[in-house]
């Protein structure tokens, strides 16, 4: 039976773009914790070390906007975008040109507000971009909001919005279906590729927000709130879900052909059986919406990192500021797509702020949004808040930073295969409260993305809370996905887009985009300190592939 449930299009809001240049520095020693705005305004390079990895930021050198109303290749809107990866990306003279691949999040909905979800099918979206570096040092535009805004033209989109739904077979008719955004409640699962996976068959809910509740059956689909992207040169590769904390294996014609299902431990069960329900907290496992939101390969394919966007249930309890000791899983993908288990497994102990930014007590977690492979053990992390244009909480933006994760500093414990990983598992003595025979890996903040020095240059303001949020200018309360343009042999300089976002489910919330170009360098303890990077685009080389990156905003 078709599904009778109706797509609701996403109300008018708008996406941006900027170009970045990487990096500030600050080590994660203990517990590292921020009561009032963590701001900076720096207006030149930055620099960061872990280990034997150097980073410089250059600053922003781009901005662009594209509707997130604008209608798809479906007929439906383009929405949010929620992982990220850049295709035929080449030099054209000062120019770039390349292909932005969007993995969209689970469509209009509003979870916290009135329970709305859309019968909305996960697929990726693609268009063509350009962009033309700006390295003056004069802030663009002129004197007035139009103006400025217009202004911000670095990264022009140059094709209609195009795409392709994944499809898998379904076990109840043995044919081929896409999937849907409706959460699956308590008892929906079902066998698919051989594991226990969210699905819906039917569904109570509003058919449009504030509407009357109604019952929809015969739906029958696989439930997903996709995350994250990894795309392979082929156009094959994995995307992340919340709804099961699980990973899906999809082959070059976007079809699903295999899940990583994550250690038992992450995922959601009450007494005992798997509850896949977003709205209502599961007895263990993944907290609600805070599934597996990063998911990287490495540039040579063969490992894929997964990263829960924050501490279990179990691990974390109620109170938002327990939430920091997060998991990354590290699967071999060399020979198997879909391995059953993570042949690595560590502790991420994730910032704290108040969110107020008063200076009063801790009372949150700067939960991670996005990751990225650099090698085979050198992620970045996203770590923010959630406070900014968009949120209606009178909060101002507390903490938005990228992380730099190096598996081989120290001595982190690999918690791979062990009761730790079994349901109801810890990696904590009592809620938010590491175990002291776990060793945490290390990170430093790599990108501090609260820099008011480079945002103003493109006239992008830091929110100072309550209505100062609400512009056209402001910084966004959230953001997705980014890929880089270029992994190779270090030294390194690559430009990073990325997307910046708010909620799809208000229409005065603008959507916006984020961008980086970065440079680093792998170098020895004992070496001398690598020489300045030139700014200059003329200087960017041009690449070869592609590689997964962060999304600065979530």
């Amino acid at each position: 039976m078709k599904n009778p449930l109706p797509f609701l299009r996403t109300p008018r809001h708008r996406t941006w773009a900027l170009a970045l240049a990487a990096i500030t520095a600050a080590p994660l020693a203990g517990f590292a914790q921020y009561t009032t705005p963590h701001t900076i305004a720096t207006p030149g390079d930055v620099s960061a070390t872990l280990g034997g990895t150097t980073f410089v930021n250059h600053g922003l050198v781009g901005v662009g906007r594209i509707s997130a109303s604008a209608f798809d290749s479906f007929g439906e809107t383009f929405g949010s975008v929620s992982g990220l990866q850049i295709t035929n990306w080449k030099r054209n003279g000062a120019s770039y040109s390349g292909t932005f691949n969007i993995l969209p999040d689970r469509g209009y909905n509003n979870n916290n507000a009135g329970g709305f979800f859309s019968d909305y099918a996960a697929r990726i979206q693609q268009v063509q971009f350009s962009f033309t570096p700006y390295t003056g040092s004069s802030n663009i535009g002129g004197a007035d909001i139009a103006s400025r805004i217009a202004a911000q033209t670095q990264i022009s989109f140059t094709s209609a919005i195009s795409g392709v739904k994944f499809t898998y077979t379904d076990p109840n008719t043995g044919a081929g279906a896409v999937t849907s955004g409706l959460d699956p409640g308590a008892t929906g699962n079902a066998t698919i590729f051989g594991k226990t996976v969210p699905y819906v068959t039917s569904y109570t809910g509003q058919p449009t927000p504030g509407a009357a509740n109604q019952t929809f059956t015969g739906i029958n689909k696989l439930a997903i709130d996709a995350e994250g992207l990894a795309l392979k040169a082929d156009g094959s590769g994995y995307f992340s879900d919340e709804y099961g904390a699980n990973v899906y294996y999809f082959n070059a014609s976007k079809e699903i052909v295999g899940v990583i299902i994550p250690p038992a431990a992450v995922q959601p069960h009450t007494a005992g059986a798997l509850n896949f329900i977003s709205t209502v907290a599961a007895a263990d496992g993944r907290r609600n919406n805070q599934g597996i939101e990063g998911v990287a390969l490495s540039p040579d394919g063969k490992k894929l990192f997964t990263l829960l966007q924050s501490a279990t249930v179990q691990d974390s309890g109620n109170p938002q500021q327990n939430r920091l000791y997060t998991r990354l899983a590290v699967y071999d993908v060399s020979s198997n797509a879909t391995p059953g288990a993570p042949a690595d497994e560590y502790v991420l102990q994730l910032p704290t702020y108040t969110l107020e930014g008063d200076g009063g007590a801790v009372n949150a977690t700067a939960a991670q949004s996005e990751i990225v492979a650099l090698d085979d053990h050198r992620i970045l992390v996203l770590s923010r808040d959630a406070n900014g244009q968009g949120n209606p909480a009178p909060n101002p933006s507390v903490y938005k930073s990228v992380l730099l994760v190096d598996l081989t500093v120290g001595t982190p414990t690999n918690i791979a295969g062990t009761t730790r990983d079994d349901i109801g598992g810890k990696v904590t003595t009592s809620v938010g409260v590491i175990d002291p025979s776990i060793v945490p890996l290390s990170a430093t903040e790599a990108v501090n993305m609260l820099n008011s020095a480079q945002l103003g240059k493109f006239n992008i303001n830091l929110d100072l809370g309550g209505t100062a949020q609400v512009t056209k200018e402001t910084l966004g309360e959230n953001g997705r996905a980014c890929r880089s343009s270029r992994p190779g042999t270090p030294p390194r300089r690559t430009t990073t887009f990325c997307s910046s976002q708010t909620t799809m489910t208000s229409s005065r919330r603008p959507e916006r985009w984020l961008a980086l170009a970065a440079r680093w360098w792998t170098t020895t303890l004992s070496a001398p300190t690598p020489p300045s990077a030139n700014p200059l685009p003329s200087a960017l080389p041009r690449p070869t592939r592609t590689t997964p990156c962060f999304s600065p905003f979530e």
